[in-house]
């Protein structure tokens, strides 16, 4: 189709450049620590200073977004997204400049403000174009190719540690990662120009192509000719009680489900495997694994094959019952084969019920507002999750894995509430069938 020709495969790229510069930190943790040439060592860092490293990106990440989102719309989103792109790409350029702990940490806390509000702005952006059915496998491969920069980050982690000489192996990492930030640059130029903001502007579409995407949308879902700030939808936003299930299960799963991702070389190292170089390889396949699970599950879904709320409570029970696995068995291979199956899991909870959280919000503000609004509390993964698996819990992270089986369990039973107040107002046209037009087809856009 040629609407996922023109959005999706760019939309893919851009974040997997901009997954690989943040997570270029987690490999650096461990890099050539038996050599004593670690990043920790050398900038005379405590456990306490390098949580604080990785947690500081997310508090302006997490406080721009809301916002980021409403600036989109009242721009225009190649503008908006362009312009994260290029903002980003300027400062991952500065970080291999670091000579200390201060300077670490202001450019951590400025790239967080760059590169805040991309990945809500995408959901935002593809919400214009596609009904909340459709957006199930769309999201699921944009989301995946962010999890295929684990795999990246990881072999450059894994090769770039033989580098280790004059110049430590953790700052050739970070000197590769400034060369990755001249690609983002030239990335959100081209974006500027090739990036198509709505339908109702979009000149590579025919005049019975563009009615057929604008008719057979939801009378509900945001619209260019949407108020950028309507004061009535965000109260009535507030005011449902969707909203404050989804936001309980975005927090529960960001600290108990994913944080585990933002610390997982160091994690797979103190549990037991015998050199740095080799726990960043072991970090390849979970990002694999989460690859493919996601788009299996974005295909079935969008077949309607399987519920995506009962994918998703399987998905935390599958999560739970490997944290239990991690808490008790003391075999390394099988505690690193939990390990894998929980951060493909994990990563795949939020892809699957973006769509179901997209379609609960009515009009363009409350759409902007909870997409910025949600996905802002996902940063707890990145704010709580290297706390909660700080080093001083390890090697074994007994502590850690219990407080994620209790947060997890709090994910199930919002998700399960989520599932009955949306079941619940299907007649009021919550979940698509009262409201969308069923004037063509998106099949019908070759």
């Amino acid at each position: 189709m040629i609407i996922d020709i023109r959005i999706i495969p760019w939309l893919c790229i851009t974040y997997l450049v901009m997954r690989i510069d943040i997570n270029n930190i987690s490999n650096a943790a461990i890099i050539n620590i038996e050599q004593g040439h670690g990043i920790k060592k050398q900038l005379h860092l405590s456990t306490q200073d390098w949580n604080w490293v990785v947690s500081c990106f997310f508090y302006p990440y997490a406080a721009f977004e809301p916002v980021s989102t409403l600036l989109m719309k009242r721009t225009t989103p190649s503008f908006w997204i362009g312009r994260i792109m290029i903002t980003w790409g300027i400062i991952v350029m500065c970080i291999a400049s670091v000579q200390t702990y201060d300077g670490l940490i202001t450019c951590r806390v400025l790239l967080g403000a760059a590169e805040a509000g991309y990945y809500p702005c995408v959901i935002y952006y593809l919400a214009f174009w596609f009904r909340p059915e459709e957006l199930a496998l769309r999201v699921a491969a944009f989301y995946s190719f962010g999890q295929v920069s684990g795999f990246v980050g990881g072999f450059l982690a894994f090769a770039i540690s033989y580098a280790d000489g004059v110049l430590a192996g953790w700052r050739w990492l970070f000197i590769i990662g400034k060369s990755e930030g001249i690609p983002a640059i030239l990335m959100g130029v081209t974006t500027l120009f090739i990036l198509p903001d709505f339908p109702q502007t979009a000149t590579f579409l025919t005049e019975r192509e563009r009615a057929t995407v604008i008719d057979r949308l939801s009378r509900d879902a945001p619209s260019k000719e949407g108020k950028t700030w309507d004061k009535g939808e965000v109260w009535r936003l507030f005011a449902d009680p969707t909203f404050w299930t989804f936001s309980a299960v975005w927090f529960c799963h960001a600290v108990g489900g994913f944080g585990l991702s933002y610390v997982l070389p160091t994690v797979i190292y103190e549990l037991g495997f015998t050199t740095t170089a080799l726990s960043n390889v072991l970090s390849m396949p979970p990002s694999l694994s989460t690859f493919v699970l996601l788009n299996t599950l974005g295909w079935l879904i969008q077949k309607r094959f399987w519920n995506p709320f009962r994918i998703a409570i399987g998905l935390e029970f599958t999560n739970i019952i490997c944290c239990i696995i991690l808490l008790t068995v003391k075999v390394t291979v099988v505690r690193y084969l939990a390990l894998l199956v929980a951060t493909a899991t994990a990563g795949s909870v939020y892809a699957v019920l973006w769509p179901n959280r997209v379609e609960a919000a009515r009009g363009t503000s409350a759409a902007g507002m909870a997409i910025g609004i949600t996905n802002a509390i996902a940063q707890f993964s990145g704010i709580l999750g290297p706390q909660v698996f700080s080093g001083i819990y390890g090697p074994s992270y007994r502590v850690s894995f219990s407080v994620c089986v209790g947060l997890l369990a709090g994910a199930v039973v919002s998700i399960g509430a989520s599932a009955v107040l949306l079941r619940r107002l299907w007649g009021d046209g919550r979940t698509g069938s009262g409201s969308i037009s069923s004037k063509g087809n998106i099949d019908e856009v070759k």
